[in-house]
């Protein structure tokens, strides 16, 4: 039987996960107060675990205003390139992984690819295994993008750091 322990998800996880809150007349202002008190304690975990204090708050309107206000949007190089084709998604990314695992562990490439292979169940040929080491690993489109969301995270807290002249 498994240990429940190990598998049990913090609290504030379940917050995250509840629908819209239903306001009418009858709605009692406590009660609200609580749902939302749950739900902005829940949001500011799920940040990094951010402290309900004013650099925690702080920070929390930082990511929020670049992830969700049009005026932060940043346009990386991946973004503007207009190179076309099939988005590059985890399967090719996940491929080259596994077989460089394999690798490492001391199979050679044809080996490599035939485990891979088998342990698929033919979902992934020989040769399609085979190959995935010939071409130039790329990262997902999703991960490319971090490097400038990243430095824009930075400069967003530089220049909240100047504003309020600390």
């Amino acid at each position: 039987m498994a240990n429940d322990g190990e598998d049990h998800l913090p609290e504030w996880v379940e917050v995250l996960g509840r629908g819209p809150i239903r306001v009418t007349e009858l709605t009692d202002e406590n009660e609200l107060a609580t749902e939302m008190g749950e739900r902005l304690d829940a949001l500011l975990k799920s940040h990094n675990g951010l402290e309900p204090n004013a650099t925690g708050w702080r920070q929390l309107a930082l990511e929020l205003a670049l992830k969700y206000d049009p005026l932060f949007r940043i346009d990386t190089p991946d973004d503007r390139s207009n190179t076309g084709g099939r988005p590059v998604g985890m399967g090719n990314f996940m491929l080259r992984s596994r077989m460089k695992a394999n690798m490492r562990g001391g199979q050679s490439q044809a080996e490599a690819a035939r485990t891979i292979s088998k342990q698929s169940k033919g979902e992934i040929s020989f040769k399609t295994a085979n190959n995935a080491l010939s071409r130039k690993g790329q990262a997902p489109d999703f991960m490319r993008r971090w490097p400038h969301e990243w430095k824009a995270d930075r400069a967003m807290r530089l220049a909240a750091a100047k504003l309020s002249q600390e």
